[in-house]
């Protein structure tokens, strides 16, 4: 009677650290696959919500993400107008980023920042761009892309790209950009 006890009691003990373990197994493949997951697949699986991007110049966006890349986030800021923010132009990001959605695999390749701009360019909508640090760094149309660079031509924000009032030009390096505000919709 004594020994069933005491193996009762061992079989219980045994129990008790095998499901130990496997909270701790859990744990550690928890930590694994977390150690293997990147911010732009956090905000794929943000897109529909909006956050709070905080920029390394200081400035936070309130933006409903609709898209997302490699390289950058985008999505509706509360004026109905499209904002693109590059990726390292991120200081912090505030809001629900719990899910997690992979990069999509297959034949078709997730757009890079460039490529996003380039269809900013071809909608010919008006844009402010703001460089990392807060500062306006051009208003006008998007004329070229490069895979590094853009060349915007300078006109005010509420007027078409129209040859008179064009005055000039400003080639704005992907690095320099904070943010690419584009009036109305255009991801």
């Amino acid at each position: 009677m004594r020994w069933d006890g005491l193996f009762e009691d061992l079989e219980a003990r045994w129990a008790g650290l095998a499901r130990e373990q496997i909270v701790a197994d859990a744990a550690e493949l928890t930590r694994a696959e977390w150690s293997r997951t990147d911010l732009p697949s956090r905000l794929r699986g943000a897109v529909g919500t909006t956050l709070r991007l905080h920029l390394s110049g200081g400035q936070a966006l309130d933006v409903h993400v609709q898209a997302t890349g490699a390289d950058w986030v985008g999505g509706v800021l509360a004026a109905a107008d499209s904002v693109i923010v590059p990726l390292a132009s991120l200081a912090a990001v505030e809001g629900e980023l719990g899910a997690v959605r992979e990069a999509p695999g297959g034949v078709v390749p997730e757009q890079s920042m460039a490529a996003v701009l380039r269809r900013v360019a071809r909608l010919r909508s008006p844009v402010r761009v703001t460089g990392v640090q807060g500062a306006a760094l051009v208003e006008g149309t998007v004329d070229r892309v490069g895979t590094d660079h853009m060349d915007v031509a300078r006109h005010a924000w509420d007027e078409a790209r129209r040859r008179t009032a064009v005055r000039g030009g400003m080639t704005v390096p992907f690095t320099g950009i904070g943010w690419v505000q584009a009036l109305g919709t255009v991801l």
